[in-house]
């Protein structure tokens, strides 16, 4: 994506809540055939038997490349949809609003609880957190930098604030620069012990290693490894 090309105009006169399952009906709800760089590293990092939850997962392929690595993984989703294209890979699904968080319980706890590229979209991730913080050991969490070097050059040079791919003016609803959200990590009681930039700054394939070396200019999509440290000892150690 380039990112001169000047943002999209959508309607705030009317901002109102996403409906999920229409969006995936529009576009032929399939999971991808590929794996993401974030996603890859999410895969390296889960071993064989944790119990695991994916929110959020969209059409992604990391749940079914989990259950295949032997991963006890299910998956959780506002879309009846996406639960339904789950299920022929033989994953349990949950239906769940993230902005009614709370309303919801769990029967079992977990190693792992996958949010990735959910938390920015969601009117109350403190909460979300929160609720979720009881209920598992560690969280991997990926939201995109809003200090990506990208995105201070648009408004540099625009004046205005990029805008990321939106199906609807609420898309995005939540910011954080890479600093902004380790701060927030650690305001809600995690520990982060692990960050990795999945993509970001590459001058034709040279100095991949920068987004990690400076990864709130230079990191787009942050992989964050927490664990909640009311929960006891750690029984995985992450690669």
């Amino acid at each position: 994506m380039f990112y001169f090309k000047g943002t999209r105009n959508p309607d705030f006169k009317d901002v109102k809540k996403i409906d999920y399952d229409r969006y995936w009906s529009e576009r032929s709800f399939e999971v991808n055939k590929k794996l993401k760089e974030r996603e890859i590293i999410i895969f390296n990092m889960i071993p064989s038997g944790a119990r695991v939850i994916d929110i959020g997962c969209g059409n992604s392929l990391l749940p079914v490349k989990l259950k295949e690595k032997g991963v006890d993984i299910s998956v959780a989703d506002a879309s009846i949809i996406v639960l339904g294209g789950y299920k022929k890979y033989d994953i349990a699904g949950k239906h769940i609003d993230l902005e009614n968080i709370g309303a919801y319980s769990f029967d079992r706890e977990y190693d792992f609880i996958i949010l990735s590229e959910v938390l920015e979209h969601t009117k109350n991730p403190e909460e979300i957190i929160g609720t979720l913080s009881s209920v598992t050991k560690y969280f991997l969490l990926t939201v995109p930098n809003s200090a990506f070097y990208r995105y201070r050059l648009h408004l540099m040079f625009s004046g205005r604030f990029f805008t990321q791919w939106v199906y609807h003016p609420s898309e995005h609803i939540r910011f954080w620069s890479h600093i902004d959200f380790m701060d927030w990590l650690s305001s809600l009681g995690l520990i982060v012990e692990k960050t990795i930039a999945s993509n970001g700054f590459s001058l034709f394939g040279l100095m991949p290693g920068l987004k990690n070396i400076w990864k709130n200019m230079f990191g787009h999509q942050i992989v964050y490894v927490c664990y909640v440290k009311e929960n006891g000892s750690v029984k995985y150690q992450i690669i």
